[in-house]
Order: structure tokens, then C-alpha cells, then sequence
């Protein structure tokens, strides 16, 4: 039996191999997961295939060229992603737990609602990356690219200085939500204005803005997350303290 992997978007056949009978017996996303895999033994260019719900835990994937492609609910759980480049691909709701993404390129992937518990991201470049709702319990970020996001969140503090205390202590005792704008537990915009006591539309020219890099990476801290339980909000808990830390040696050297 011969199995077909195509492009997402011109349907034109990107690889082919023959399945055992035994293969071709399994299910749709074994079968898939199964090509995947000799696809990248072989060295064949997956950017821009149509590899949804594909069965490819701990799968070796190391390298691969995965650029826009179309990976939603696909199963990566334990893949090794070192140095794949992944950028543009749509990785929604997959399962990335304890995934290998170390130095992988994954620039305006869509990441939204993945479980990457336990993945390693160390040095992955996540530019633009669309993190909403993505589960990064005890996930490894250290040395992501992520320069964007944290100029932005800076951005953000430099226009309320006086709520950044709170949004620190806000972010330690996992009062964030970063899904809402308003109640006890909000994003940045509604935690800024939950410490300044108004409503998030009367912030003045801190204007709400889903498509903002600060608000996106939010997005991935949840209700009850902490620094010590989500890679999230561990990060921007440093960052926000570092911006405090800057300004307030700026004011002693002011002084």
C-alpha cells in the first residue's frame, strides 16, 4: 500500500512510501506518522504539508524541515524538534508533552492550546509565536528567543510605572489570567487596571490589544499559575522585576 504525504495547500505529493500490511492495518495516524518519519530519514522537505493529528511520538524529527506546516492535534509527544524548523506551522492543540524543541525555529508558529509540559524550548526562537493557551507547566524556556515580548511587557510598564509592583505580586501568587481583562484574576492591561482600581477600558493610551506581543505571551499564564509551576509566568516574573530593578536604580542615581 502506498501513502501519500501532501501539501496543505496545493495537494501536490510531497512524499510516498510503501506500508507493511501490518501498517496498513493501524489507523490513519499511525499510517501518517509512520511516513512522516521516513520522510525525514530520507531527507524530504515537509514545509507546508498537511500533517494534522499525525501520530509522531517520540519520534525522531531532529533537523526536519516542518516550515507552515499543518500539525494541529498532532501527537509530538517526546519527538525530538531539536533544530527543526517549524516556523509558520500550526501546531494548535498538539500534544508537545516533554517534547525536545531545544534551539528549534518555531517564528510565528501557532502554538495555542499545545501541551508542552515538560517540553525543553531552550534557545528555541519563538518570535511572534502564538502561545494562548498553551499548557508550559515545568516546560524549559531558558534562552528562548523572546527579546519581542519582553520589549513589549517593558513597554506596557513604562506606561503605567505605578501599577508594577502589583503586576509582580500579581504574576508570583498566580492572580493572572491571561484569557480575560477584567475580574480578580486578569491579563497585564486588566492586572494594571485591577491595581489602579478602574475599568481596563479607562486606562488612558494603554489601550487593550489581543495582537500586542505582551498581551499574546500572557496568554499562555492561566488562573494559579506561578512562576515555580508555568514557564510563562516564571519569565515574565523576571522581567518585570528587572524593569522594576532598572527604574529604581535610575530614580537613586536621579537622587
Amino acid at each position: 500500500m502506498k501513502f501519500e504525504i501532501k501539501n496543505r495547500w496545493t495537494g501536490a505529493v510531497q512524499y510516498s512510501c510503501e506500508l507493511s500490511a501490518e501498517m496498513a492495518g493501524k489507523s490513519y495516524a499511525m499510517q501518517l506518522g509512520f511516513s512522516v518519519k521516513q520522510a525525514v530519514a530520507a531527507g524530504a522537505n515537509l514545509a507546508g504539508a498537511d500533517l494534522a493529528r499525525a501520530d509522531l511520538a517520540d519520534a525522531y524529527l531532529a533537523d526536519a524541515n516542518l516550515a507552515r506546516a499543518y500539525l494541529a492535534r498532532a501527537n509530538l509527544a517526546g519527538a525530538n524538534l531539536a533544530g527543526a524548523n517549524l516556523a509558520g506551522a500550526n501546531l494548535a492543540g498538539a500534544n508537545l508533552a516533554g517534547a525536545y524543541l531545544a534551539d528549534a525555529n518555531l517564528a510565528g508558529a501557532n502554538l495555542a492550546r499545545a501541551y508542552l509540559a515538560r517540553a525543553n524550548l531552550a534557545g528555541a526562537y519563538l518570535a511572534d509565536a502564538n502561545l494562548a493557551g498553551a499548557d508550559l507547566a515545568r516546560a524549559d524556556l531558558a534562552d528562548a528567543y523572546l527579546a519581542p515580548v519582553r520589549d513589549d511587557i517593558y513597554a506596557v510598564l513604562s506606561a503605567a510605572p505605578g501599577e508594577a509592583i502589583a503586576v509582580r505580586d500579581a504574576i508570583a501568587s498566580g492572580r493572572v489570567d491571561g484569557s480575560v481583562y477584567q475580574g480578580g484574576c486578569a491579563c497585564l492591561v486588566g492586572t494594571i487596571a485591577n491595581a489602579r482600581g478602574v475599568s481596563y477600558e479607562e486606562l488612558g493610551d494603554l489601550r487593550p490589544s489581543s495582537s500586542r506581543p505582551a498581551e499574546r505571551f500572557f496568554m499562555a499564564i492561566r488562573r494559579g499559575d506561578t512562576p515555580e509551576t508555568n514557564a510563562a509566568s516564571k519569565l515574565a516574573h523576571g522581567w518585570v522585576s528587572e524593569w522594576i530593578d532598572r527604574m529604581q536604580a535610575a530614580f537613586a542615581v536621579q537622587a
